[in-house]
């Protein structure tokens, strides 16, 4: 099976190369008439940190290459080649799944060449299955306190990014709209909480496997998980339903208008509870809370939240609507 990382550095290299030649040299790339690869590789969201994704892509693969070649080949069964291996490819997987979420409900287009390269990183992911694990898992376990630091690194800012974007957008809205200039620093928020999700979630992926047996049992742990997938899901309708028409928020009358600011504002009260949530559940460190009843007074924080979001939208708009009020700025 370890052959398959072989092949999935190669075609995913090779996929990185095409889309760097074809951009250097400002020519189209080949694509099928029902996809869009242009839009995708001209996006605003085609770089990382000012860094084109196909250039990324470039050294990864040649990354894996490197690794996979001296594993297979034999020159090498080190824990720490193994170690190197599976931390790349869980990083890789994690940016490509996030790459795909940004065509799908973001740039609102598909590009083949783009779905080539994570069909390589789930070649990638299936590799891995084929190395042994059992020193790999006492170096990981060893790192323990590493990965802790990583994980509240995540943490850091995947609830600053969310508490920051709340604080925000509530300050944008003060003139009733926002703008594009606005829009924009509400996205670059969005992408750094995006990031300190996936160090999250790869952190927390090197804290688990060492010690499944313990977390698989732990009402804590199932009930974090809950929450990060909570997130997740919520993350993308934000991005799926709000992002792309942020500028339109306003505080107008007009029944469309109304339900996705209502919209808007419950989505954003679920982000910042969950993030919050999960930290409260990671800053503890057992909690004999079982795993029913920690669902249970989840559901109910949310549920609170969202009844509180929507009681405050509509005072803000009768705030906004007010005689007094017409013409100037909410305060």
């Amino acid at each position: 099976m370890t052959y398959l990382g072989i092949v999935g550095a190669i075609l995913g290299l090779g996929v990185s190369l095409y889309i760097f030649k074809k951009k250097q040299t400002k020519t189209r790339l080949i694509c099928p008439r029902e996809s869009n690869c242009e839009k995708v590789v001209h996006s605003t969201h085609a770089t990382t940190f000012g860094i084109g994704n196909e250039v990324l892509g470039i050294g990864y693969y040649v990354l894996q290459l490197v690794l996979w070649g001296i594993v297979v080949g034999g020159y090498s069964s080190s824990p720490w080649v193994l170690w190197m291996l599976t931390a790349l490819t869980i990083g890789g997987a994690l940016f490509s799944i996030y790459l795909i979420a940004l065509q799908w409900l973001v740039i609102r287009a598909w590009c083949m060449w783009c779905l080539g390269s994570a069909f390589a990183n789930i070649l990638l992911v299936i590799a891995l299955w084929g190395i042994p694990t059992t020193g790999l898992f006492a170096l990981i376990a060893s790192q323990r306190l590493w990965w802790v630091i990583v994980h509240n690194i995540g943490f850091i800012l995947g609830l600053g990014g969310a508490t920051i974007t709340d604080i925000f957008f509530f300050r944008f809205l003060r003139d009733g709209i926002i703008t594009e200039q606005e829009k924009s620093t509400m996205d670059t928020l969005s992408s750094v909480i995006w990031v300190g999700l996936a160090i999250l979630i790869a952190s927390g992926i090197m804290l688990y496997l060492p010690e499944q047996a313990r977390f698989d049992v732990s009402a804590k742990f199932l009930l974090k998980l809950v929450v990060v997938s909570v997130i997740v899901v919520n993350g993308l309708f934000l991005n799926l339903l709000v992002a792309p028409r942020m500028r339109s928020l306003s505080f107008a009358r007009e029944v469309p208008a109304r339900r996705f600011r209502r919209l808007a504002f419950a989505l954003g009260a679920i982000s910042i509870t969950s993030w919050y949530t999960a930290f409260i559940l990671g800053s503890f460190r057992r909690i004999s809370l079982p795993l029913r009843e920690g669902v249970a007074l989840y559901v109910i924080a949310l549920a609170a939240v969202v009844t509180l979001s929507q009681i405050y939208e509509r005072v803000v708009v009768r705030h906004r609507h007010t005689p007094s009020q017409q013409g100037g700025n909410l305060v």
